[in-house]
């Protein structure tokens, strides 16, 4: 990162991007690090219109960036890019943003997924800066340019090579985040709890408390768990029963009615994640030749439900 004016991309102002963007938009205001949403649409006309809409915790706030643009001649060569965007979106937004990233360019991912990396690569086969990360965080949008932060602590945990001093100016700019030298450890816990969570409650089309109050229910996303458990391990990543357990808990610690993101873009006829979210669990068990019978069951269940293949 250069020393004078330092330029952070946050593509995708979602739910996601807009509680990561809020904070360091608001902090960063008429300094040298400037911020840009990168959105277009609906989202990009609401934001430059009205500002970003940001509730959280009973205030709701209204930031402007430095710029919101989907244009990247405007946007030019970003110091750190922030992505989060579902991950069906990753290769094309790299693609449609290639010019605004260098050499230099740190790529952050914030994506449910545990093999961020290897997508990013995909689309940019030299992009080295890669910070593979993840968030803990319920943050919906309630209508373009509008997000609502409705649950959990918005903890950010981030890998790659260490940037101390990223690390610190994120932190300083309102973010919860924690660098860890072994992410893959990390991402393994929370696919552990989002994937099998974001499945059982789109077969099914329960909330999470509705989730928690059926036993049958709870006892399938267990065994759900111990079978990434077993692919986890194939990955240099040991979860243990406690880790189950924890994520099981967590489960608590959300609003009754919530939703998982799979979930609501089910209900709302929206491109999925389930590719990486159920397929993925399930093709990349049967090459380590692990069965998964809990998981495969309630992906049939979610093609019935919602017919799709």
């Amino acid at each position: 990162m250069k020393s004078d004016t330092i330029k952070i991309g946050i593509i995708g102002i979602g739910g996601i991007g807009g509680f990561v963007g809020a904070p360091l938009a608001k902090k960063y205001k008429n300094s040298t690090t400037k911020i840009i949403f990168i959105c277009r649409g609906e989202t990009k006309k609401a934001i430059q219109n009205e500002g970003l809409i940001f509730e959280s915790k009973g205030i709701k706030e209204t930031i402007f960036p430095d710029l919101v643009s989907d244009d990247p001649t405007k946007i030019g060569i970003l110091d750190v890019l922030i992505l989060t965007s579902k991950s069906y979106s990753i290769s094309e937004i790299l693609s449609t943003y290639k010019d605004c990233i260098d050499e230099k360019t740190i790529i952050i991912t914030l994506q449910n997924v545990v093999n961020a990396r290897e997508i990013v690569r995909e689309a940019l086969p030299n992009a080295e800066k890669i910070m593979e990360g993840c968030i803990y965080v319920a943050s919906n949008v309630k209508q373009p340019g509008h997000i609502q932060h409705v649950g959990g602590p918005g903890k950010i945990f981030v890998g790659g090579k260490e940037n101390k001093l990223l690390i610190d100016l994120l932190e300083n700019g309102g973010l919860d985040i924690t660098y860890v030298e072994n992410i893959n450890q990390i991402l393994w816990k929370k696919y552990l709890f989002v994937a099998p969570v974001a499945a059982i409650t789109s077969a099914y089309k329960v909330t999470f408390g509705q989730l928690l109050e059926d036993k049958n229910l709870m006892h399938i996303l267990e065994n759900m768990m111990i079978e990434i458990q077993l692919l986890a391990i194939e990955n240099d990543s040991h979860l243990t029963n406690e880790d189950i357990v924890t994520s099981k808990d967590l489960l608590t610690k959300f609003p009754f009615e919530s939703k998982s993101s799979l979930q609501l873009d089910f209900e709302n006829n929206n491109q999925t994640e389930k590719r990486f979210l159920v397929d993925y669990v399930i093709e990349n068990a049967k090459k380590h030749r692990i069965e998964t019978p809990f998981y495969n069951a309630v992906n049939e269940k979610i093609k019935t439900s919602h017919n799709v293949s």
